[in-house]
């Protein structure tokens, strides 16, 4: 007999005499790490098998020169633990039954899938190791029975060293135990802690005094997967973790990466190498974390490996860490960004102008967003949406009414109820959706405040009736002025011819007077419906408004009211039409001063606006106040409560202050006294690019 190699582990011979067949499964086996040797005839496999010791051979039924399954008997007699696997496409109840009384290990039917060819053969070569490990252990039972003979001493001893192994192996193993539960609660801590840079710390200083390593790193990826990144590091220097990550993220981006543990410095020309592929020694082993084929990152490990065999005492404890690690840092991925999601969303619900509800079932708030805290006042979870609503589409319930309309979104106006029996009107913005069948179809409520919009849409009406009012003025002016003036020329030249009859002249002074009174009204309609154009120059405007509170002085004397001014700006000085803003603040103060009482007070400031680019004077008096009813008509034209008087002093004001780019608010209590703002641009072009905002009661 030719002589025989020693024994070679996970060694595959392979018998078919299809050479593609046999190129491929070769190749695929030699990946996984087997030695496999070829034969395209049973010739050549006895040849073969008498020269070397197999662990598995894979056998095609159909050969050449004798068929494949009368191998079987001569293959277990060169090599007793061999494991044979049968190939075959034309299988029989009869070949099956043969393969398996000539003790087959497996029987595989042709076309083959190659993992299940590769699940084989490692079952085969894991049964041929176990066979031959029997064997090893017969061997040596025989020869410790031949010792029992020799002497019982002997075998005490034998049984005692044993016991001392089993004794260690159950210490190590419960060490393994020890230390596999403390690193999973570790991991189960990663995932449920918010701030998991600690529990990650920990994680790895424990795995490293377990596994009795050097150091090691946690690498994951961000961005979506296109960053590689250091998440924390335990005895690893900087330099070496750059360098790591450029080599991992090249090897990645190219897909030159295994799922299965690698050699980090075991880089080849053909690929990254396998840990339990190498042959010559490393020191940083890589382990990737996958979870549903998504890339989260890897475990770097710096442990010295002088071969494969010292690698293979640490494997399984890496892949159960492997394990672990890649679905709890999955799970914490997947909770920060629900963390992140749920605090952009509370952001931005808090943040938006428009105010935001939800209901349950029932029609009860759940959820209020800050702003609709700040319109509905005293509204608060639990309560009904209807108590907050009123139903605009007539009696019974809105929520009600939005159920009976399905579970699309619809716009609509209503009042808003707020504290103190108060309302304002709001657009509501609603959609129904049905969460599940346990909490049912429930109303999502976005709504916003229109009564800014509603009293532009006033103020535009106010506006546009002016406008047509002042153009009716003038026309109307235009028209009595004639004939007026007729009537003034010829009750002139009455009077001139009445010289004598004093009391024919008495009613001729009164026709004049009234004609005088009457061109004075069609004056002021000229004025307010004419365009006012000021002609801006740089003033004090401090002066300009102690030079109006002069004129009044006598009325307010005469009254006995007191006039009081105080200034708080440190530069009065404004681009604006002094005459005209002259013309404003008295009009004003004589106001206050009419609706005063005897010893009331009428008190003038003039300071910053909250906008820093506009002033604000202020003319506040101690009268009568303006009640709510003619709060609205106030600068409408020849509106007026004085018993005398044209009522166009506010309505030219307001123009006034308007044609500047200012605008003129008042705020007033009735019986508590009227304060009115005049808020004026300091410059000419902030008065050019401004429109009017309008006022606010």
């Amino acid at each position: 007999m030719a002589h025989r190699s020693n024994h070679a582990p996970d060694s595959v011979l392979i018998v078919d005499d299809e050479p593609a067949i046999l190129e491929i499964v070769s190749q695929f086996l030699a990946d996984r790490g087997y030695r496999v040797s070829g034969a395209e005839t049973a010739a050549d496999a006895l040849r073969l098998a008498g020269e070397e010791r197999y662990d598995v051979a894979l056998v095609d039924l159909k050969l050449p020169d004798r068929a494949g399954i009368e191998l079987l008997a001569p293959l277990s007699e060169s090599n007793p633990s061999i494991a044979c696997i049968v190939m075959t496409a034309f299988a029989s109840i009869e070949s099956t039954i043969e393969a398996l009384r000539l003790n087959a290990f497996d029987y595989i039917l042709k076309p083959f899938d190659l993992a299940r060819i590769g699940e084989a053969v490692d079952a085969a070569a894991q049964h041929a190791r176990l066979r031959s490990e029997s064997d090893r252990v017969l061997a040596r039972l025989e020869a410790q029975n031949r010792k029992l003979e020799e002497g019982k001493e002997a075998l005490a001893r034998e049984l005692a060293s044993i016991n001392d192994e089993l004794r260690h192996a159950n210490e190590s193993l419960k060490r393994h135990v020890t230390r596999l539960r403390v690193l999973y609660q570790m991991g189960r801590d990663i995932s449920s802690n918010e701030n998991w840079s600690d529990a990650l710390d920990r994680f790895l200083m424990a795995f490293c005094k377990y596994l009795e390593a050097e150091g090691a790193a946690l690498l994951l990826f961000s961005n979506n997967a296109l960053e590689l990144k250091v998440r924390t590091a335990y005895q690893l220097e900087t330099p070496f973790l750059d360098g790591a990550i450029e080599r991992l993220a090249g090897w990645q981006r190219r897909d030159l990466l295994p799922t299965e543990i690698f050699a980090l410095d075991g880089a080849a020309p053909d690929g990254v190498r396998t840990c339990l592929s190498m042959t010559v020694r490393w020191a940083h082993t890589a382990v990737p974390l996958l979870y549903k084929s998504r890339w989260l990152g890897f475990l770097v490990v710096r442990k010295p490996y002088r071969s494969r065999k010292a690698y293979v005492n640490d494997y399984h404890f890496i892949n159960t860490i492997q394990t672990i690690l890649s679905e709890e840092v999955a799970n914490a991925v997947n909770i920060s960004r629900l963390r992140q999601l749920k605090d952009f969303n509370e952001t931005v619900l808090e943040n938006m102008n428009g105010g935001v509800l939800t209901t349950d079932a029932a029609g009860l708030v759940t959820f209020l967003n800050e702003r609709a805290r700040e319109l509905a006042g005293g509204a608060s979870l639990g309560r009904p949406l209807d108590e907050i609503f009123a139903n605009p589409f007539g009696a019974g319930s809105l929520f009600a009414h939005l159920l009976a309309r399905g579970e699309g979104s619809c716009s609509f106006e209503c009042l808003l109820a707020r504290a103190g029996g108060r309302s304002i009107p709001v657009r509501l913005n609603t959609a129904l959706v049905k969460r599940d069948e346990h909490h049912g179809r429930t109303a999502i409520v976005v709504f916003e405040d229109l009564t800014a919009e509603k009293r532009m849409e006033e103020e535009l009406r106010r506006a546009d009736r002016l406008r047509s009012l002042g153009e009716l003025s003038a026309g109307v002016a235009h028209e009595i002025r004639n004939p007026l003036t007729g009537i003034a020329t010829t009750a002139q030249v009455l009077r001139e011819k009445l010289a004598g009859d004093r009391e024919r002249i008495a009613y001729i002074d009164v026709i004049l007077e009234e004609i005088a009174r009457l061109d004075g009204i069609i004056k002021s309609l000229l004025n307010f419906a004419r365009p006012i154009a000021p002609r801006q120059i740089e003033v004090a405007l401090g002066g300009i408004v102690e030079d109006a509170l002069r004129l009044v002085e006598d009325r307010a004397r005469e009254a006995g009211v007191t006039i009081r001014f105080e200034s708080s700006l440190p530069d009065d000085r404004c681009i604006l039409d002094g005459d005209q803003i002259k013309q404003v603040v008295l009009n004003i103060a004589l106001n206050g001063i009419e609706a005063c009482a005897s010893g009331g007070i009428v008190s003038v400031r003039l300071r910053e606006a909250a906008d820093p680019a506009f002033v604000e004077i202020e003319i506040a008096d101690t009268g009568t106040g303006v009640s709510d009813e003619i709060a609205d008509k106030l600068y409408n034209p020849f509106f007026t409560t004085k018993a005398e008087g044209t009522g166009m002093g506010l309505s030219i004001s307001r123009k006034i202050a308007e044609s500047h780019g200012g605008r003129i608010r008042h705020r007033s209590a009735p019986g508590e006294g009227a304060s009115f703002f005049i808020e004026l641009p300091r410059t000419a072009l902030l008065a050019a690019d401004r429109t009017a905002a309008p006022a606010a009661n």
